[in-house]
């Protein structure tokens, strides 16, 4: 039987007992139908270890008492970086859930001239809190255990100031093939994807002059989410952890 494995923001050292969030608690105890002492493994999102749990039920109110510690290997020793174009959410969402998965590190998200429906500042804490469960979310299902940091930015240039990655690729279709520029070791990799519909002639001129260079997935056009996951997908078996 999979034990389930469950996110939590609190510090977390063996021996303690932790209160569970009210989602997860309502979740571990009236979706999954846990009873009180099951196994489950618990995680933060801030260092490689999950923590052997057992769950405790008192009421409305649902602990877990920390027995062990485990280091994991989950991590690829790939750092990337995704910067991407903001399309429409449910895209976004996908893309993140996906490169979450692959073992991305940053998600750097960013109003591009051709997005359609832009992110205002009033929306933006409100889609951030969201964006971060979409990865909590995919950190639980996939065995990782640290959170990949995901931000946005105003504009493209603002996104490209806060990445300190050296090795920099815009997916285009006039590049090289993507596989053929990534070769080993290559220790960081940064990829700028654009939105629906594609970055404009200013922001690919800006990209340029920062750096990026043009690479290709293929001869087919592929959606702005499906291009980010693929081409993480690729660096990964190029010069990461997946074989």
């Amino acid at each position: 039987m999979r034990i389930s494995r469950v996110y939590t923001g609190a510090e977390l050292v063996t021996g303690q007992e932790i209160e569970l969030d009210k989602p997860r608690a309502h979740y571990l105890k009236h979706v999954l139908r846990l009873k009180s002492g099951a196994a489950l493994l618990l995680f933060n999102g801030l260092e490689a270890i999950d923590y052997q749990a057992r769950l405790i039920f008192d009421g409305k109110k649902v602990s877990a008492v920390i027995d062990a510690a485990i280091p994991l290997q989950t991590e690829s020793g790939l750092d990337s970086e995704i910067i991407q174009g903001l399309g429409r959410a449910d895209h976004m969402d996908w893309m993140i859930q996906k490169t979450t998965e692959l073992g991305v590190n940053k998600i750097s998200l960013f109003n591009a001239e051709r997005t359609q429906s832009p992110l205002k500042p009033a929306q933006l804490e409100k889609k951030l809190a969201h964006w971060r469960g979409v990865a909590i979310s995919a950190c639980e299902q996939s065995g990782r255990a640290l959170l990949p940091q995901v931000d946005f930015h105003a504009g493209l240039d603002q996104a490209i100031a806060a990445s300190t990655i050296e090795i920099r690729l815009l997916l285009d279709f006039e590049g090289i093939a993507l596989a053929a520029v990534l070769r080993p070791p290559c220790p960081a990799v940064s990829i700028l994807i654009g939105p629906e519909g594609g970055l404009s002639p200013a922001e690919i001129q800006l990209a340029s002059s920062s750096g990026f260079t043009p690479a290709r997935l293929g001869p087919r056009v592929l959606r702005t989410e499906t291009a980010a996951t693929a081409a993480l997908a690729i660096a990964q078996s190029t010069v990461g952890d997946l074989s």
